[in-house]
């Protein structure tokens, strides 16, 4: 009976997680996506990793032909190499890579939010009156002396002429 009003008071002491108006729980996060285990690039986000033998080695012609049984095994050890790498690189680092761009995405997604969007909207609304001050000057003394100099310089004619 105490672990039950032990458990109500902790319930009703504890502060209710939001996120977009809806209660949230600390469980497993995306654990009702579903993981597709046969296609897992559907973006073509890696297309250029797709790396064959024939992409790798290849005999131009018969006087450069190894033997038959070389050019077999040699396919199927650059296959298996390539492969067993592959699967002991995922293991021993893919989790711990994951972890850090994890982090480095979230730290991203922080910075964005909460630093430079808020700067460079702080940093657009106090060049205001920059903008509008530079913009009068463009328009008031640059743009017509250019319209003068252009004017002036319009009259010039230049021909060549060629004296083979």
């Amino acid at each position: 009976m105490s672990d039950k009003k032990a458990d109500e008071a902790a319930n009703e002491s504890s502060i209710p997680l939001t996120v977009g108006g809806e209660e949230t729980k600390l469980e497993e996060p995306h654990q009702d996506v579903n993981i597709d285990l046969f296609d897992r690039d559907p973006n073509l986000l890696n297309d250029n990793c797709k790396v064959r033998f024939e992409d790798i080695i290849a005999e131009p012609d018969d006087s450069v032909y190894s033997f038959d049984k070389v050019w077999i095994l040699s396919h199927k050890v650059f296959h298996g190499a390539k492969l067993w790498c592959y699967r002991i690189f995922s293991l021993v680092l893919g989790l711990p890579l994951a972890c850090c761009w994890g982090v480095y995405f979230a730290c991203l997604s922080f910075c964005n939010i909460w630093c430079w969007i808020p700067a460079l909207k702080a940093y657009d609304i106090e060049m205001g009156c920059v903008r509008r001050a530079w913009s009068t000057y463009l328009g008031a003394i640059v743009a017509p002396c250019f319209e003068a100099v252009g004017k002036i310089l319009s009259g010039i004619r230049v021909t060549h002429i060629n004296q083979n």
